[in-house]
């Protein structure tokens, strides 16, 4: 038999996925005794990469005695495609170590592309010295590899002098940096290298359109709307990110007039452009549209196993409309249709769990995730971090979150706010040390977390190095910041520092107003927190209950009685909001501080709600400063038949009666608080060293 029919026959094998007839062949080879020959045995090597067989296609080289370049570069890129780009990069150190062969363009192509995947630029640049060195630089071919490797190891300003040293730059280079620099946000360079590019073709203006879909910028309509208008095709990808941003600005009639464009383009039955459909109307609030696109698809197309993308966009618009149960019906189904579910799958179900509170089935999803592999996934796993954190396990969502192998911000934001939420303030400095360490991106809501630890620790120290690293990194003139650092100055006892910080602030909403207004008031600035209160009133901008709150704690703090009245008639009168019991304690202790008794007995008799603990509590002082003693057994017969057991009610009672010289009545109250026991000495913690 011919053996270059033979050869010809194996790689049709290769391309056509017959498997028995290539298994046969490299039998009748080995008979043939020509199996040890390298021509041969590349072509079985290239046989079992195109059927996907790697297993034997491992066995067959380390069978393989004669070995030439052409033997290490078909199984290096059979190991980078494959998605073990790890392994090609052993196998290239394996061979560089047997000094057997002399790389040629398509190994170092190859093992570029690994070096690419894995993020390994250390082993990228020594090979970018060894095609220098062998004068491959006219192969542009291997350029748009090594340009495409350091794109991928966020190494903008190596690739743009490779490309510049490119002789013959051609589509696929021009297209690899406008990417590169569209992936970083770097939307001016990667503009104005586009319109340097001779003839931009679809890729070129995909790759800007989704450059500003990354920063969430219209200007990517803009770019969609020239490319129509100078008759290029748009395709599946380039309807993809225009859809994604019309979610984004929720832009639905734009979203339908592409949904139409679509249709008459020939997409509408492609399972991405599907899911971004999708995707974009759940985005935009239109549920119902999502649904009924996400049913027209499904009519055509019943396997769950070959859409499951589509399936993900509806399950993740499910649960940002806040339909969770509806999403996790829609989880089943793909679990009993027996489709393999990813990590975006684990990850929206997750989030339906947290939202529901159903921590129960929240575990069973997991359960579901550890078996499939997905367990430290990062999508996965942070939302695991959240769904434990959500349920106060700190310590399973600590344990959980030192596993994964990569952690996004979304895991160390969700550890960061429950544990502020929780108390454990110490934790919280230490976890946000380790993200600055690891040089993550920090955001505004980490930070303000981390400040409000500080304001619990009365951490001063820790305060201002957190106040440090916002300046460096351009914070400093946010809005939740500023407020958080009032907050955490004034908590600390640096008002000064506080009324610095509101006065150079250049925009001030009434977030920021109450920031500086319950500073004072914390800090004995009655005065200015009153004057601040008025100050915003006249710029026009609204209080809220917090507002109110910390005017109304400071006026008491300093008694005054006149504007806190006043202030707290206007809730209803002014701006038509019912006072909380926060406010009616507030003003009741106030005007029992004053001797205003006949005020506070009208006031409580118009309250929406029965008077609490503390309500009670401010009167009974009042009652003793004042000598009230009919008033005091008043308030103690109400008080013991709500809150009978309470011993802080029964030493504040006995406290009262002593001051009003009531000695028979304290020494009762004594005498019910030793039957009831002692009561745990509470305690604190707060940062006296930093």
């Amino acid at each position: 038999m011919d053996l270059h029919r033979i050869v010809s026959v194996i790689r049709k094998c290769g391309r056509l996925r017959a498997f028995r007839p290539g298994r046969s062949l490299h039998a009748h080879i080995i008979k043939l005794g020509v199996f040890n020959e390298v021509f041969f045995a590349n072509n079985l090597l290239a046989m079992y990469v195109d059927l996907s067989l790697l297993k034997d296609a491992r066995r067959l080289f380390d069978e393989t005695l004669d070995r030439n370049v052409v033997t290490w570069t078909t199984m290096m890129s059979a190991y980078t495609n494959s998605g073990s780009p790890d392994t090609a990069l052993k196998f290239y150190v394996q061979m560089l170590e047997s000094k057997s062969e002399t790389p040629n363009g398509f190994l170092y192509s190859a093992v570029l592309k690994a070096c690419g995947l894995v993020g390994d630029l250390e082993s990228g640049k020594l090979i970018h010295g060894r095609v220098f060195r062998a004068h491959l630089g006219f192969d542009t071919a291997l350029m748009n590899t090594l340009l495409d490797m350091y794109v991928k190891c966020g190494r903008l300003s190596d690739a743009q002098k490779v490309f510049e040293d490119i002789l013959c730059p051609n589509p696929t280079s021009w297209n690899t940096m406008i990417s590169g620099y569209g992936k970083e946000g770097l939307m001016e360079e990667a503009v104005n290298l586009f319109y340097q590019m001779p003839e931009p073709d679809t890729v070129s203006w995909n790759g800007i359109i989704a450059g500003f879909v990354c920063i969430e910028s219209l200007v990517s309509l803009e770019f969609l709307c020239l490319m129509h208008r100078k008759g290029l095709k748009l395709d599946g990808f380039t309807f993809s990110c225009a859809l994604k941003t019309c979610g984004c600005f929720k832009l639905v009639v734009t979203a339908k007039q592409i949904h139409c464009y679509v249709n008459k383009s020939g997409f509408g039955s492609c399972c991405f452009t599907a899911s971004a459909l999708v995707g974009s109307y759940s985005n935009c609030n239109e549920l119902d549209e999502a649904i009924k696109m996400f049913d027209e698809y499904g009519r055509c197309n019943a396997c769950v196993l070959d859409c499951l993308p589509i399936w993900n966009s509806m399950l993740s618009g499910c649960v940002v409309n806040e339909q969770n149960s509806i999403a996790i019906n829609l989880v089943s189904q793909i679990h009993s249709s027996g489709a393999r579910i990813d990590s975006y799958t684990f990850g929206s179900a997750l989030k339906a769990c947290i939202n529901l509170h159903n921590f129960r089935l929240g575990l069973q999803v997991l359960g579901l995730a550890v078996i499939s592999g997905y367990e430290l996934d990062y999508v996965v796993g942070s939302i695991t971090v959240d769904l434990y954190a959500n349920n106060r396990k700190i310590r399973d969502a600590l344990r959980l979150f030192h596993r994964l192998p990569e952690k996004d911000i979304v895991a160390w934001s969700s550890l960061i706010s429950w544990c502020t939420k929780m108390g454990q303030n110490t934790l919280v400095f230490s976890l946000f040390m380790d993200l600055v360490n690891l040089d993550l991106e920090v955001d505004q809501f980490i930070i303000s977390s981390v400040l409000k630890a500080c304001s619990s620790l009365v951490g001063l120290g820790s305060g201002k190095q957190v106040h440090s690293f916002c300046v460096k990194r351009g914070y400093e003139s946010e809005r939740i910041i500023v407020t958080s650092l009032i907050d955490m100055y004034a908590k600390c006892g640096e008002i000064e520092d506080g009324l610095a910080l509101f006065c150079c602030s250049k925009v001030r909403d009434t977030v920021c107003y109450t920031g500086i207004i319950m500073g004072c008031g914390q800090n004995g600035r009655a005065m200015e927190a009153v004057g601040f209160f008025k100050e915003m009133i006249g710029l026009g901008l609204k209080p809220n209950e917090i507002t109110f709150l910390g005017v109304l704690c400071a006026c008491r703090h300093a008694g005054f009685v006149q504007e806190a009245w006043t202030i707290f008639k206007s809730m209803k009168t002014e701006y038509e909001m019912e006072p909380c019991t926060e406010h009616y304690h507030c003003i009741v202790e106030l005007l029992s501080q004053a001797g205003s008794f006949k005020e506070v007995e009208e006031l409580i008799a118009q309250m929406p709600f029965e008077p609490d603990q503390t309500i009670w509590n401010s009167l009974l002082g009042a009652c003793g400063t004042f000598k009230k003693t009919q008033l005091i057994n008043f308030i103690a017969e109400h008080i013991l038949a709500t809150l009978p057991e309470d011993p802080s009610i029964l030493v504040t009672l006995s406290n009262a009666y002593a001051s009003l010289e009531m000695w028979y009545s304290s020494s009762k109250m004594r005498e019910e608080i030793k039957k009831m026991g002692t009561k745990e000495s509470g305690r604190s913690w707060i940062q006296i060293r930093s």
